[in-house]
């Protein structure tokens, strides 16, 4: 029913964060790529978007609590946020621990799922609900449909 249908804009704070978050953990590779072809200030670049990445992935999160309450959408994405910044803080232990065997697979993990969330995210909306009813246009369509 549309009337249980949460408010439109509820989706959109989330789709924006998590896209940024998304970009900037793809930036984590890029960095960390670069401090591999011997610009060595990417190391600290590297370093600060990590922490910038996970404040990211923490307000997606808060944003996903919006696209649920009021939003009436699923609470996965709020669970989905949680479990990123946690291994988001893992990542960052592995990192300053220089467990690379770790922390680069899981590195790549993390940006998988956060670009998941994010195309998720953009293909997700209150008409796409699901049960949701779509309302004919036209009563004579609604008409034609009964009576087929």
């Amino acid at each position: 029913m549309i009337a249980a249908m949460g408010p439109g804009w509820a989706h959109w704070p989330f789709r924006i964060v998590i896209s940024v978050a998304a970009l900037l953990l793809f930036d984590q590779a890029v960095f960390a790529g670069q401090f591999l072809s011997g610009t060595f200030g990417s190391l600290q670049t590297h370093r600060a978007n990590a922490t910038t990445a996970a404040f990211a992935v923490l307000a997606a999160g808060a944003c996903a609590v919006l696209l649920r309450w009021p939003g009436r959408g699923p609470l996965w994405p709020c669970l989905a946020c949680l479990g990123l910044f946690g291994l988001i803080a893992l990542q960052i232990a592995l990192g300053f621990a220089r467990v690379l065997t770790i922390h680069i697979p899981l590195g790549v993990s993390i940006i998988a799922l956060a670009v998941g969330l994010a195309i998720w995210a953009w293909r997700y909306g209150p008409s796409r609900a699901p049960g949701a009813a779509v309302a004919p246009k036209d009563a004579n369509l609604a008409e034609e449909a009964a009576s087929s």
